[in-house]
């Protein structure tokens, strides 16, 4: 299976399905995945925006566990920010199309927890597109 935003977001709806079967396959499938610096990005965006909680991903996905742990050390002790998620991907300068995911998920969580609190957000458009990089 080749990661990308299509196939990420479709894993990351059976991570959060409340269908158990989906749950699982979709576990199993990003723990079948070889995941690689450019699309780590992707790992940690499922990670991230998944319900599950770690002791679920070490117990169903024990390889792309052993992936993240070396990736941000001291992961089964703390939540995952979105600040140190990002500044991982952005170090391991992982594909651009994970960045702007990830973003994109953060931006519309803010945007839900504006109009939560009563704040006007009909006239919000935002959308993020990341430049090349040189």
């Amino acid at each position: 299976m080749e990661l990308n935003k299509t196939e990420t977001e479709n894993l990351l709806s059976m991570l959060n399905s409340s269908d158990k079967d989906n749950y699982y396959v979709a576990l199993k499938a990003i723990d079948a995945h070889e995941f690689d610096d450019s699309t780590v990005g992707f790992l940690l965006y499922l990670y991230k925006f998944s319900k599950s909680t770690y002791a679920k991903w070490k117990e169903e996905a024990p390889e792309s566990t052993v992936i993240l742990e070396k990736l941000l050390p001291g992961l089964s002790d703390e939540p995952l920010t979105y600040s140190r998620a990002l500044t991982v991907m952005i170090n391991k300068r992982v594909n651009k199309d994970s960045i702007e995911m990830f973003l994109e998920r953060h931006v519309k969580e803010l945007v839900t927890q504006l109009e939560n609190m009563g704040y006007p957000t009909e006239k919000l458009d935002l959308s993020i597109k990341l430049k090349e990089r040189e």
